[in-house]
C-alpha cells in the first residue's frame, strides 16, 4: 500500500473521530430552551457506517477506496444532513477517482464534484446550509494555486470552510435569530478539521471517550420548511432493467406530484436512496417498489426530528431495520404497551402499573413504527392498548397501528408519563375491549401533568422569555412560568394547579435532582397541602421532576 492510499485512509479515519467527537454538540445546534437536535447523531451513524464498510478491506487504488466509502454512506445515510453528506463524498470519490498522488488539481476536481452531486441530490438547495459551506469552499480552493503544497492546500480548505460556516447566520434568518450556526455545515466542517490533522499535523484525532453532554431534547435546524406527515426513508435495490436507467427526475417528479417536501433522491448504480416527507408514506412506498426490492424502509412522525437513538447506543450497534419472523399465536387477549423514557420508569410500570411491556426510548422518548411492531410481536394479544406517552410519538405509535395486520392496535391518545401512569391504573383485564378503551382514554381528562425542568438557552416561547439556567414549569405541554429556583416554581406555579379536588399527588425524581430538592418539595406539599402524595424515582434526564396532580 503507498503512502498516498494510507494517507487517505488515515484522513477518512480523523474525520469520521471527529465528527464523532462532536456529534452531540452538533445536536445542540437549536432553536428551543429544552434541545432534541439530530443532525450530529445522523451525520455520525452515516460516517461511522461508511468506514466501517472499508476498514477490513484492501483497495488497489485511491478511488476504489473513496467508492466504497461513499457507497458505505449511502446505504446507511441518515436523514437530510445524512443523505447530503453522503453525496459530498460520493463527489470526492469521483474527483480522486483517478488519482495517485492526491494533487491540488485532485482536490480541486473533488470540491467541484461535491458541490455539483450534493445539490443535485436536493429538491430546493437552501444557502445557509452544509450546500453552502461545500460550494464556497469548493469555490475558494478552485481559486488556489495549483503549485502550493498539500499543508497550506487544507490550510486554506479549512479557513475557507469555517468562514463560510460562520456566514451561515447571514443566509438563514431562522439561525440568526437565534445565534447558531447551520449544524449540518458545523459537522462537514469537523469531518474537513479532522482530514486536516492527518496533512498538516500527521495526526489522527483519536474517539474521546467521554463526549459532550446532551440531556434533553434539540430542535433540528435542518428541516427549513414547515414540516408535517411522515419522513419516510427507503433504499432500493434496483432491479437489471432499471440500473443505470432510471433518472433521479423521474423520481422527484412523481413524489412532487404526491405534495411531497424536502425530497433527497440518490441513484448510485443499483441503489436508490430516497428521504422525503409525506402525508401518505403508503404511497411513497408502493411508487418505489415497482423499481426492485426494499433493503431498508424507515418511517417516522415529523415532529420527532430527534434521532431514535438512546443516549448510550454504539453505533455499530444500529440497524436500519428489523424483520419480525416469529410465528404469533395471539395467546393473550389485551396487553398494554407504553413508552417510557428511563430504565426506572421502565420497571415502574412494568412491575408497579401491570403494563405488558414499556418501550424504554431514553430521553428524547421516539421509538420507531419498527420497535412498536416488535413491542406488539412480543406481548402476542389480540388487543393491545398503546400508551406513547409522548406528543411527538402519537403518529409513530398510528402508523404501527395502520401497519400491524394481526393485532387489533388502540392507540390510546396520552401526551405525558404522568397521563400515561394515570391510564394504566384504569386498566381491568375483567373488563372487555370496548369499556377499557374507553376508559383508558378518559382517564386522560382526570391528570394535570407538571413538568420542571431547567432552560439551557435564552428563548421567547409563547411569549414567556426564558433565560439560561431558569427553572421552567410545563403544564400540560405548555410552559406557565419561569423562576430563578426551584422552590420558587413551587410557590408561585406547582401551588396553583394543586386544589381542594386534588386526591393525590404523584412525583417522578429525575436522574439528576440532588436529595435538597426533593426535600425542599416534600416540605412544601406537607407544610401547604393536606393531601396523600408519592414520590418514585423515576431516572428520566432533562426533567427535575414529572409530577402528576389527580
Amino acid at each position: 500500500m503507498n503512502n498516498n492510499m494510507n494517507r487517505i485512509i488515515n484522513m477518512l479515519i480523523s474525520g469520521v473521530n471527529n465528527l464523532y467527537n462532536n456529534y452531540p454538540h452538533i445536536d445542540k445546534l437549536n432553536v428551543f430552551p429544552v434541545p432534541d437536535g439530530d443532525t450530529g447523531t445522523n451525520m455520525n451513524l452515516t460516517a461511522t457506517n461508511g468506514y466501517n464498510d472499508v476498514k477490513d478491506l484492501e483497495f488497489n487504488s485511491i478511488g476504489e477506496l473513496m467508492n466504497a466509502f461513499a457507497r458505505g454512506l449511502i446505504m446507511g445515510a441518515r436523514g437530510n444532513s445524512g443523505v447530503i453528506f453522503s453525496q459530498i463524498m460520493k463527489g470526492f470519490a469521483k474527483g480522486l477517482v483517478d488519482t495517485t498522488d492526491l494533487t491540488v488539481q485532485d482536490w480541486k476536481k473533488a470540491f467541484t464534484f461535491a458541490t455539483e452531486i450534493a445539490y443535485k441530490a436536493v429538491m430546493k438547495p437552501v444557502e445557509g446550509t452544509i450546500l453552502t459551506v461545500i460550494r464556497e469552499t469548493g469555490e475558494a480552493v478552485n481559486l488556489l494555486d495549483d503549485a502550493i503544497d498539500e499543508k497550506e492546500l487544507w490550510n486554506q480548505i479549512v479557513k475557507a470552510a469555517n468562514i463560510s460556516l460562520d456566514n451561515t447566520p447571514n443566509l438563514l434568518q431562522a439561525l440568526k435569530d437565534v445565534g447558531v450556526v447551520d449544524s449540518g455545515g458545523y459537522g462537514l466542517v469537523k469531518f474537513l478539521e479532522g482530514m486536516h490533522s492527518v496533512v498538516v499535523n500527521d495526526k489522527i484525532i483519536d474517539r474521546l471517550e467521554k463526549l459532550e453532554s446532551n440531556d434533553g431534547s434539540n430542535l433540528n435546524m435542518d428541516i427549513l420548511e414547515e414540516e408535517f406527515g411522515y419522513c419516510t426513508e427507503a433504499i432500493v435495490m434496483l432491479n437489471h432493467e432499471f440500473i443505470n436507467k432510471i433518472e433521479v427526475s423521474i423520481i422527484r417528479d412523481q413524489l412532487t406530484i404526491y405534495g411531497n417536501t424536502s425530497i433527497v433522491i440518490v441513484i448510485d448504480e443499483d441503489i436508490l436512496k430516497v428521504h422525503t416527507h409525506a402525508l401518505t408514506p403508503g404511497q411513497v412506498i408502493t411508487f418505489l417498489q415497482q423499481y426492485g426490492n426494499f433493503r431498508s424502509l424507515k418511517i417516522e412522525n415529523m415532529n420527532l426530528q430527534a434521532e431514535r437513538q438512546v443516549a448510550d447506543a454504539k453505533p455499530s450497534e444500529w440497524k436500519e431495520t428489523s424483520t419480525i419472523t416469529n410465528e404469533r399465536k395471539l395467546k393473550n387477549n389485551m396487553a398494554i404497551i407504553a413508552v417510557v423514557a428511563s430504565q426506572e420508569l421502565k420497571q415502574y410500570f412494568e412491575t408497579e402499573l401491570g403494563v405488558d411491556l414499556a418501550i424504554n426510548s431514553g430521553a428524547k422518548m421516539n421509538p420507531s413504527t419498527n420497535e412498536f411492531l416488535k413491542a406488539i410481536e412480543e406481548v402476542d394479544a389480540k388487543n393491545v392498548f398503546i400508551m406513547p406517552n409522548n406528543s411527538n410519538v402519537l403518529l409513530t405509535a398510528k402508523q404501527a397501528e395502520k401497519v400491524e395486520e394481526k393485532s387489533k392496535i388502540y392507540v390510546i391518545p396520552t401526551k405525558t408519563i404522568q397521563q400515561g401512569m394515570v391510564s394504566a391504573l384504569n386498566f381491568d383485564p375483567s373488563a372487555s375491549v370496548f369499556k377499557n378503551h374507553t376508559g383508558l382514554s378518559r382517564a386522560i381528562k382526570n391528570v394535570v401533568s407538571f413538568t420542571i425542568t431547567q432552560a439551557v438557552k435564552d428563548a421567547t416561547v409563547d411569549g414567556i422569555k426564558i433565560k439560561k439556567n431558569q427553572q421552567m414549569a410545563i403544564a400540560d405541554g405548555k410552559i406557565v412560568a419561569t423562576e430563578s429556583s426551584l422552590n420558587l416554581i413551587f410557590e408561585k406555579s406547582l401551588s396553583k394547579y394543586i386544589t381542594h379536588k386534588t386526591e393525590i399527588i404523584t412525583v417522578f425524581v429525575g436522574q439528576d435532582t440532588d436529595a435538597k430538592n426533593i426535600s425542599d418539595l416534600r416540605k412544601f406539599l406537607d407544610e401547604n397541602f393536606d393531601v396523600e402524595y408519592e414520590i418514585i424515582d423515576g431516572g428520566q434526564k432533562v426533567y427535575s421532576f414529572l409530577i402528576s396532580i389527580e
